[in-house]
């Protein structure tokens, strides 16, 4: 028995070790972008007597920045779970110098087929864009669309109350969503003045 639980333990132990180093560093720097989208045929993000004509091409529902996280964002990535789910990183209220993040929105695609470019910018303080990068990618009518692209936060970066934003260019449609964020020059109190 002793020797069937020390072979289970060394099996568990080398397992762990090995997904340890697969998951690479966090905080690599990283600035593809990327997208998961899940048809959503028959389903509208409007009211049921709200025709295709009268809702937005496109919601631009969220936009979080967290920390590089192995297997997020992911649609639906629940198990056991009946409802959609959306699995994002922990959204972080601040932001460090030199470190890299990504930042991941979620969009409903009600009517538009065709390109659409992605935008991912922090701004700082004056709303000056700190780093950006987009892409464009193809998209389809009835989608639930999580976009995630990874930024590093130049070392020079505006300290202060800063947002983090996406926009989405799709045809003639533009569409926003945001969220504050700190930019801080260490990652511990008391934050950096200047």
């Amino acid at each position: 028995m002793n020797n069937v639980f020390w072979r289970l333990s060394m099996l568990a132990m080398c397992s762990a070790a090995l997904m340890a180093q697969s998951a690479g560093n966090r905080n690599e720097p990283t600035n593809r972008v990327s997208q998961s989208v899940k048809s959503l045929a028959d389903e509208s993000a409007a009211p049921d007597d709200t025709s295709d004509d009268a809702q937005p091409a496109l919601l631009n529902i969220l936009t979080v920045i967290g920390d590089n996280i192995l297997g997020v964002p992911c649609l639906d990535c629940l198990l056991g779970i009946t409802a959609p789910t959306l699995g994002l990183p922990v959204p972080v209220g601040k932001i460090v110098r030199g470190r890299n993040y990504q930042i991941d929105a979620y969009l409903i695609d009600n009517t538009y087929t065709g390109p659409c470019t992605f935008t991912f910018a922090v701004r700082d303080i004056h709303k000056a864009v700190i780093v950006s990068t987009s892409q464009t990618l193809k998209e389809t009518a009835k989608t639930a669309i999580l976009v995630s692209g990874g930024v590093t936060i130049p070392t020079n970066a505006v300290v202060g109350l800063g947002s983090v934003t996406t926009a989405a260019v799709c045809g003639t449609s533009t569409t926003r969503s945001s969220s504050p964020v700190f930019v801080a020059c260490v990652e511990n109190p008391p934050f950096c003045a200047y």
